[in-house]
């Protein structure tokens, strides 16, 4: 009896002295932020070519499927419950910033860059937790032509409201298709310039750059690893680029099938690498399930609804702001 008092006791005690963790203290941690990046589908039409001709969109092979399922998109964007989020291939902005306060309230702003061409850029942030700080900046640089079609850079630069990390932002969607490459390599060249830019001039050297990159081409990473790595931007993404994990999902014509890759990217300058919550890559909606290709009746209701990309998104520690 003596020998079990004891062992209780001893018990006690240790079980006392180690730490107690729960998931609401994790999830309820404001010293995380969340910041991502989101390929919508030509918001709000999708794949429904009757609407993109109504936004004076006249494609040479109209899609013929069905528009963005805005209450699967929103309550998707409800739950991940991202900061900020850069988006891309937006076409109707208005319609995204009432849908935002429909959904997730009033405290989410959306901001883009104005451009010749229908699919806008830009970005979806909560403005209970981040305060945009100054002008944002457009690069039509990046469009390679002030006329042209293609999208530019858009830049802002956000603080942390309760504990003062700051960041630029910057999202892009660079020329898509395998044929692109020519174009691509252009674009990067102006974003290098872009990059250093933003780091000499403005005094903070914490950036994160993210966006549909559409590294598509036989050279796959390699169209922005040396890039990148000679810049010292840390390629975030690549913790999940050999893990199984997709963000976008290019369909086989020739079946009902579609395969996964990895275009949409994250990267994080050296500065701001201090922040940043090493191995916090995820992807929300159907590639959170981490399979390489659908095919026939397999494939998630998500692709016909949402979007044919998913978000990929990361966290920063906001209560560390070491520049």
């Amino acid at each position: 009896m003596t020998k079990r008092i004891i062992l209780f006791v001893l018990t006690a005690i240790f079980l006392s002295n180690l730490p107690v963790y729960t998931q609401s203290s994790a999830d309820e941690d404001t010293s995380i932020i969340q910041i991502g990046s989101f390929n919508i589908e030509w918001f709000p039409c999708k794949e429904d070519g009757e609407m993109m001709k109504k936004y004076g969109i006249n494609l040479r092979i109209p899609p013929q499927g069905q528009a963005t399922d805005i209450p699967a998109l929103f309550n998707l964007l409800k739950k991940l419950d991202i900061e900020l989020l850069g988006l891309v291939e937006v076409v109707d902005t208005q319609l995204l910033q009432e849908k935002a306060v429909e959904y997730l309230g009033p405290q989410y702003k959306f901001i883009y860059a104005p451009s010749p061409g229908s699919q806008k850029v830009g970005f979806l942030y909560d403005s209970s937790v981040l305060e945009l700080v100054g002008k944002p900046q457009v690069y039509m640089d990046v469009a390679l032509k002030p006329d042209s079609w293609l999208r530019p850079a858009f830049r802002a630069y956000f603080k942390a409201l309760k504990t003062g990390f700051d960041f630029h932002a910057v999202v892009v969607h660079l020329k898509a298709g395998p044929a692109g490459w020519d174009q691509r390599q252009k674009q990067w060249a102006v974003l290098e310039r872009i990059l250093e830019q933003v780091q000499n001039d403005t005094g903070d050297k914490d950036v994160v750059l993210m966006g549909d990159f559409n590294n598509v081409s036989k050279l796959g990473y390699d169209e922005f690893k040396p890039l990148m790595e000679k810049m010292g931007f840390y390629w975030a993404t690549s913790e999940i680029a050999d893990s199984g994990y997709t963000n976008y999902w290019q369909p086989d014509y020739r079946e009902e099938r579609i395969q996964g890759s990895l275009i949409d990217q994250i990267f994080i300058s050296r500065g701001a690498l201090e922040e940043y919550v090493k191995n916090s890559v995820e992807v929300g909606g159907m590639c959170r399930d981490g399979k390489p290709e659908y095919k026939g009746k397999a494939i998630p209701e998500y692709r016909e609804k949402i979007s044919d990309h998913c978000p990929v998104y990361c966290s920063f520690l906001a209560d560390k702001d070491n520049d």
